[in-house]
Parts: C-alpha cells; structure tokens; sequence
C-alpha cells in the first residue's frame, strides 16, 4: 500500500531561504576552512548537493577572474559560441532543403 508522506512523519519541505551571494561564499569558504562539509551544511541548514553546487559556482567565477576575465566575459563568449552554432545548423539545414529541392522530394 503506498501512502503520502504527511508533516508529521518529518518529510516536509523546507521553506526556501534566500540567501545573499556574500553569505553563500561565506558558506562556501567555511566548509572548506573546517574539511567538514556535512557538518558545515548541518550548521548552515544546507543540503550538501547545494553547497557543492555553490563551490562549483565559486570556484567558476574565480578561475575566470583569475584567469583575467570576468564571468560576464565568459558567458558573452558561451553566447558567441551559440549564435556560431545556431547560424552552423540554419545552414545544413537549408543545404538539406535544397538538397531535397534537386531530388524531387
């Protein structure tokens, strides 16, 4: 028999918590100062794969800065990339369209 979940059986979903990008770096940086992540997001009420997920974001944005480019430069550069791709497949398809055209399909 399968039955819902209710607030008493201690499954209910946490209420979203907004955090400011200075207080999740602080986060970020406190479990790696400690080594002890799992407790770091017991303290922080934080699931782990958030807290790995912000790191992930942090080291991101440090690498491209450190690297001498913002990360707004890097995501101009994502959509540059995009737009190639984008005007690279609105061409094969028009060679498909055309190809089609001198097949008599």
């Amino acid at each position: 028999m399968i039955r819902a979940f209710s607030k008493e059986d201690g499954m209910a979903r946490r209420a979203r918590v907004n955090r400011t990008p200075e207080v999740k770096l602080e986060i970020v940086l406190q479990g790696l100062k400690s080594g002890n992540i799992a407790e770091t997001c017991r303290r922080y009420e934080v699931a782990p794969n958030l807290y790995y997920r912000w790191k992930g974001e942090a080291l991101h944005g440090a690498t491209a800065a450190l690297g001498g480019r913002s990360a707004a430069a890097v995501e101009n550069e994502k959509d540059r990339c995009i737009r190639q791709l984008e005007r690279s497949l609105g061409r094969k398809a028009l060679e498909v369209e055309i190809l089609k055209n001198d097949v008599g399909e």
